[in-house]
């Protein structure tokens, strides 16, 4: 049988830090969490409260107690008590684009010469533990949280649990042995799941809750654990908890990050497929979802625009009634929704669809495309070539043919005609959906231009486009054997103000994804880095031989904001996908170019470059 190693840190005590009042109680609960849900046989849990709480024992419970964790196991950190930030090494500044680490404060922290627990340390450490195999997840209930780590704020009754930031960047004496030589042993990529408190620029805040002093953050994934149950995915989770904060606190945005995959149920376990990449979720006592005019959707006015809860079941739509850069308030229409959960939606009604399409002799799927919200079936009336159109093949299927007449995705076929018709629909969505994320842009806002996207070989300088407006890049031939083209991608903030940043990779293949930079804000004058600073390389398709001659086109799209935005109502997977299963891909809200609709809280603006990457001769 699988088992479950804990290790539980709540610190209200520090020997020179200002105290605390619900650090303690936060790592009780979580422990009867842990407890009740893996029962005595499977929980091998340490607790370690105040005092006991020192650097060297925190290090040592990693190394030691999660560190006996093996594949099929599961390996827990929960810390609850004092973060605090410290300046970045001039070597981690792809890691870091705010240009500050964080730091969790032991009970012996700052006391002498004993220093903090830096984020790169316990990255390290947690890393360390994954390599056996096992999943790590870490709960982080302290401020600046979600770079890795509870002040006084103007409202009585609650406590931030920070520290005043470190003046220095850590000396390498000072870090755990494996650091003091540098900075090669940190993981190329995170193999855990982080749930934080808070953003890393954020505080994490603490206040009696039915008159016991807990954090927001530890109240707020408990109650959503206890309602949701042991089926609920990190996603699901995260996305409950910050609801509960954001209804308590201000200036508090749980965070969910790691390569880990999201889907998964909490401790471990199947992978879970989104329904959608957009969430309706009650807030304040109202409706909202995560989709904003900086993902596309148009302004609420004149509409129509509407949303409905993916999936099989009943017709449970909404309105939407104000749209925001990062999200949008919705009213449901004829029910009412559980305020506990959250409900995965879909666009249902734009006012607009987004391509015409040409659909000759076939009712069926004519009647299907014009009820689509993102296909329009052309009219007699119209001026212009279709964007779109759907041709029948002679021995059954469909080809999609561009304006140009030439085929934009593979020829859908199957042996069911009402299927066939369902997936031709599909990927037209798809189709406008991607050429919608690409033309997204707000060229009349003033953080226009504020963020310079930059594409740079090793050890040169950046590529200059060329004339037609696109960067080339070429594959080498070494010893006959073709290598595909490497580059730096940077994205550099010449403004006086941190700025939220989202770097989209658009494919030939119709995917969208952003994994290059899934969003950071960067600091002000600072530069960020896709990958944290490795190396990107263009390549063609998997599947397809670098033949002298053969070609792909990138486009990257950088989109802006002065605040945080998701990321996820963007992706969307690759056309082919959906032709040969018929998948329904996520739903990316688009619009066409313009300017932001008039219910913009703030700002936002997009950039793109476009990438031609070519097999030379």
């Amino acid at each position: 049988m699988s088992a479950v190693y804990a290790l539980v840190v709540g610190i209200d005590q520090y020997h020179v830090i200002t105290p605390l009042t619900g650090c303690r109680n936060d790592a009780v609960a979580a422990l009867a969490y842990l407890r009740s849900r893996a029962g005595e046989d499977r929980l091998h849990a340490l607790e370690l409260h105040d005092g006991a709480a020192t650097r060297e024992a925190v290090i040592a419970g990693i190394r030691t107690h999660l560190g006996r964790a093996r594949a099929g196991d599961t390996a827990v950190f929960w810390y609850a008590g004092h973060g605090s930030q410290a300046p970045v090494p001039p070597e981690l500044w792809a890691r870091e684009p705010g240009g500050l680490m964080q730091t969790l404060i032991c009970a012996d922290s700052r006391d002498g010469d004993v220093p903090d627990l830096y984020d790169k340390e316990l990255s390290v450490l947690l890393d360390q533990v994954a390599a056996t195999g096992c999943h790590v997840v870490a709960v982080l209930d302290s401020c600046h949280a979600g770079g890795a780590v509870r002040g006084e704020i103007p409202e009585a009754a609650a406590r931030a649990r920070r520290a005043l930031p470190i003046a220095r960047a850590p000396k390498a004496e000072s870090l755990i042995p494996e650091l003091r030589a540098g900075w090669d042993a940190l993981p190329p990529s995170s193999r855990l799941v982080l749930l934080a408190a808070c953003r890393a620029d954020q505080l994490a805040q603490e206040f009696p809750i039915d008159g016991v002093n807990h954090g927001v953050f530890s109240w707020a994934l408990l109650r959503a654990l206890n309602q949701l149950g042991p089926h609920a995915t990190y996603r699901e989770l995260l996305a409950a908890a910050r609801c509960a904060v954001e209804d308590k606190v201000e200036f508090q945005a749980p965070q969910l990050s790691g390569d880990v995959p999201a889907d998964q149920p909490f401790l471990g376990g199947a992978l879970r497929a989104a329904a959608s990449a957009i969430t309706m979720r009650a807030l304040r006592g109202a409706w909202e979802i995560d989709a904003g005019s900086c993902h596309g959707m148009p302004p609420a006015w004149p509409g129509p625009l509407r949303v409905a809860v993916a999936g099989d079941g009943p017709a449970r739509s909404a309105r939407v009634t104000a749209v925001a850069v990062d999200r949008s308030v919705v009213e449901p229409e004829g029910w009412q929704p559980d305020p506990a959960r959250q409900y995965p939606v879909v666009v249902t009604e734009l006012p607009e669809p987004a391509l015409t399409v040409e659909v000759p002799g076939h009712a069926e799927m004519a009647a299907l495309a014009d009820a689509s919200p993102f296909l329009r079936v052309a009219r007699p009336t119209d001026s212009g070539v279709p964007d779109l159109r759907f041709c029948a093949l002679p021995r059954g299927g469909f080809r999609l043919l561009g304006a140009g007449g030439i085929a934009v995705a593979p020829d859908i076929l199957g042996e069911d005609p009402a299927d066939v018709v369902r997936r031709t629909v599909r990927a037209g969505e798809h189709i406008a959906r991607w050429r919608q994320v690409q033309a997204l842009e707000n060229p009349g806002s003033p953080l226009a231009g504020a963020v310079r996207l930059e594409i740079v070989p090793p050890g040169g300088d950046p590529i200059v486009p060329g004339a037609d407006g696109l960067v080339h890049l070429r594959y080498a031939w070494r010893d006959g054997v073709p290598v595909a083209p490497t580059v730096l991608v940077r994205l550099h903030n010449t403004t006086e103000q941190p700025l939220y940043c989202v770097l989209l990779n658009l494919t030939e293949q119709y995917r969208v994804h952003a994994s290059l930079f899934p969003g950071a804000f960067v600091g002000p004058g600072l530069t960020g880095a896709a990958l944290e600073g490795k190396q990107v390389q263009f390549r063609l398709p998997a599947g397809a031989a670098p033949a002298p001659g053969r070609q792909v086109r990138d486009w990257l799209k950088l989109i802006v904001s002065e605040e945080e935005f998701s990321a996820r109502p963007f992706e969307q997977g690759r056309l082919g996908d959906v032709t040969r299963r018929g998948v329904l891909p996520r739903v990316a809200m688009t619009r066409e170019a313009g300017a932001a609709g008039p219910d913009d809280a703030y700002d936002w603006a997009a950039a793109s470059i476009g990438v031609v990457t070519v097999v030379s001769s």
